[in-house]
């Protein structure tokens, strides 16, 4: 028996901090509805121990908001969210018809590393001087909201993670000068592939147009 269940085929799923959970819960269920008897393992780590991990065979496929990392590796692009502002409801800037990146710059802004969107973070470095104390870095984007919430300042955060506060009083408002958008890309290793996460990429593949289409 327990040989049995030790060759059970398994998934090691590596997830780097900062993807956001849009489409990622249909794209697990659809993997637990298509293959109930592939064990699937995950794993949170962060974006340098994905690409480790990958390399040295602990993970067979991962999911990052990192594209392209080199020969050892391929990267396929999978779906896109776009940045957006949250703030507590008591907000002057909610009674703006449009928000941009440079109204922000007079606030108490947070920002969350793990969910890097370059073109965004490039044109906040140009708004705000790098001595600026203005921009506070976070270590989740639940701190992230708590202080937002208490009315410390505003923060940026993928729109469907700030979907998911609003019984902490916290409203969202897109930023009209973007895109600034951040895309989840899945990562596995060239030349290590197997049966199980090839059929995971084609479930990933599937899910990912079905999101370009909505």
């Amino acid at each position: 028996m327990r040989d049995a269940v030790s060759q059970l085929p398994t998934l090691r799923l590596a997830i780097a901090s900062g993807v956001p959970p849009s489409h990622l819960s249909t794209l697990l269920a659809l993997q637990r509805a298509e293959e109930p008897d592939v064990t699937l393992s995950f794993f949170e780590v962060s974006d340098e121990d994905l690409v480790a991990g990958l390399q040295e065979g602990r993970y067979d496929t991962g999911l990052s908001l990192q594209g392209s990392r080199g020969p050892s590796l391929k990267s396929q692009p999978l779906w896109g969210e776009n940045m957006a502002a949250m703030m507590p409801l008591r907000c002057p800037l909610m009674n703006q018809m449009t928000l941009t990146l440079a109204a922000l710059r007079d606030y108490p802004l947070f920002r969350w590393q793990a969910e890097s969107c370059a073109l965004l973070d490039q044109r906040l470095s140009s708004l705000v001087p790098a001595d600026d104390k203005n921009i506070q870095y976070v270590t989740s984007f639940e701190m992230m909201a708590l202080w937002v919430a208490a009315g410390y300042g505003i923060g940026v955060a993928a729109q469907s993670r700030i979907e998911r506060t609003r019984a902490w009083e916290i409203t969202m408002q897109p930023l009209s000068d973007g895109p600034y958008q951040i895309v989840t890309h899945l990562l596995q290793p060239v030349g290590r592939a197997n049966p199980v996460s090839e059929r995971f990429e084609r479930r990933a593949l599937k899910v990912a147009s079905r999101a370009c289409a909505s």
